[in-house]
């Protein structure tokens, strides 16, 4: 294993600075990326990046990931650390993921196939030329990404894109408005009740092209074998005095409904997003299903921007 202060000067010059010496400068969060050539295993990765005052690189969205592949590209082929770790066997459970910084595992990019099982644990890889994941056994040696919080204004001005949303909500232009998927095991009420304490709602969805950017934002990456379909997003579409509405007070103007939803409809009053593909009914695959009064795996909530 590597001493992390020899390795982490052995490896310096190999990088570019552009964000003080040896980094990038991510604009869309304010942070520094160092992007290390050498292969090592994921703990020995970690730990040069504390030298830093980081840690592996972290990602929330799809804008960040395909800025961090595009990036890596630059340095590696292959594959990379990111920061992504297990705390029990069970990959394909986002609640048993977590980052090295301590920010939510609330975003995945699955290659086809993944995660798959590494034993006891798992850790996660970017593979930098299709931006999509993968699980490695984490005693394998790869390159590594870095990630820390930047203290060098950059010298090239950046562009400010006009989001203003608050930390843990992605921005999408078409709509001008902040979405934040939250991956917890939790009821409707309680889900909208978070979304609310934000300054929001649990996510009114009034297009195709808004509904397929949720479904980018909150996706596993992984194929529902639970046939009670709790593996779904709460979405904020009730059944209440006898029509559906959008707990946010707007219009239902859209809905995109699976093949034969909604039913059930003595009791099935809430509605979830089909963020991934089910084992046994594909056909409601980035589509809506409205269900009975149980807890859902994650939640989008929906709040106007800051500006």
């Amino acid at each position: 294993m590597f001493q992390p202060m020899l390795l982490l000067s052995l490896l310096l010059p190999l990088v570019s600075a552009q964000c003080g010496p040896g980094a990038v400068f991510q604009s869309s969060s304010s942070r520094c990326l160092t992007f290390f050539r050498t292969a090592t295993d994921f703990q020995s990765a970690e730990a040069i990046c504390a030298t830093l005052n980081g840690h592996l690189v972290s990602i929330h969205n799809t804008i960040d990931n395909t800025f961090v592949s595009s990036q890596a590209q630059k340095y590696f082929d292959g594959s990379a650390w990111l920061g992504a770790k297990t705390t029990a066997p069970d990959v394909t459970n986002p609640l048993n993921w977590y980052w090295t910084d301590g920010t939510n595992f609330d975003y995945q990019n699955y290659r086809v196939g993944e995660p798959s099982a590494q034993g006891s644990t798992a850790c996660m890889q970017l593979q930098t030329g299709t931006a999509k994941w993968l699980t490695a056994n984490c005693t394998s040696q790869l390159p590594f990404i870095c990630s820390y919080s930047s203290s060098v204004t950059p010298t090239c001005p950046t562009v400010t894109i006009p989001s203003h949303c608050p930390s843990g909500y992605t921005w999408y232009d078409e709509t001008d408005f902040c979405y934040k998927s939250t991956v917890r095991f939790t009821s409707f009420n309680d889900a909208r009740s978070a979304c609310q304490a934000d300054g929001g709602d649990l996510a009114s969805i009034h297009s195709q092209t808004e509904n397929q950017f949720l479904v980018e934002l909150s996706k596993a990456g992984i194929t529902n074998k639970d046939k009670g379909h709790n593996d779904d997003v709460f979405i904020g579409l009730i059944y209440q005095n006898s029509k559906w509405q959008w707990t946010d007070g707007t219009p239902v103007t859209y809905l995109n409904w699976g093949d034969g939803e909604p039913n059930n409809m003595e009791k099935e009053w809430w509605t979830s997003l089909v963020a991934d593909p089910h084992e046994d009914r594909n056909t409601e695959d980035t589509r809506w299903n409205n269900v009975a009064q149980i807890d859902m795996r994650a939640y989008i909530c929906k709040r106007a921007p800051l500006h």
